[in-house]
């Protein structure tokens, strides 16, 4: 079975899923594809302003408590 860490690049991650024997359609690779974007939304949960929105979920995250919303 494949390690998987955070220091990992998006070609490192493919190819580890690949010999796991993971296949993504096309369709699957645009959903994920480019990730989220900082803002400085105010987390509802402990208040920090580092919060990352991603676009393919629509879900804000924030970087200090993890709060996901």
């Amino acid at each position: 079975m494949a390690e998987y860490n955070k220091e990992m690049t998006p070609e490192q991650i493919l190819e580890a899923a690949h010999e796991e024997g993971y296949e993504l359609t096309d369709d699957q690779l645009d959903g994920i594809a480019g990730g989220g974007e900082w803002t400085n939304e105010c987390c509802p949960g402990c208040g920090h302003t580092g919060t990352m929105y991603c676009p393919g979920t629509g879900e804000s995250r924030c970087g200090k408590c993890g709060l996901k919303w």
